[in-house]
């Protein structure tokens, strides 16, 4: 076999292992960043719901006395 197609093989099999450990690590932040946003979303419609329902006399009240019960 020729030294120029070692060659080309060589650095063809670089360029590809590189795609696929690219694709690996992309597929990976990419799986982190939606559990991110679905946490954030999660805990802003927890946050709202909490502030809204304690703008509710009555269950304001029961929840401050629940806390003094414990």
């Amino acid at each position: 076999m020729p030294f120029v197609l070692k060659a080309i093989l060589v650095v063809a099999g670089v360029f590809i292992a590189g795609a696929i450990v690219l694709s690996i690590v992309s597929w990976a932040l990419h799986s982190l960043l939606i559990i991110a946003i679905g946490a954030v979303a999660v805990g802003a419609l927890y946050y709202g719901y909490h502030r809204f329902m304690m703008s509710i006399p009555a269950y304001r009240r029961r929840q401050l006395q629940k806390k003094r019960d414990y």
